[in-house]
């Protein structure tokens, strides 16, 4: 089994936040599990929001 976890958000400069307001991290984070499934990923569990204000979501391919 693989693992990967898809990440959106770009932290400030010196900052503990991110740039982007939430409708664009949800945006972006979408776009990118949309892609690794179409690659044979699949999503486990939930969408995470880490310390910085990032989103995540981890993802495995079984090989």
């Amino acid at each position: 089994m693989e693992y990967k976890t898809a990440t959106a958000g770009t932290r400030e400069d010196g900052g503990q936040g991110v740039i982007e307001d939430s409708v664009q991290l949800e945006a972006e984070l979408d776009a990118q599990v949309k892609d690794l499934i179409r690659l044979g990923w699949r999503p486990v569990g939930d969408v995470v929001t880490g310390p910085d204000g990032r989103l995540n979501q981890s993802m495995v391919r079984v090989r």
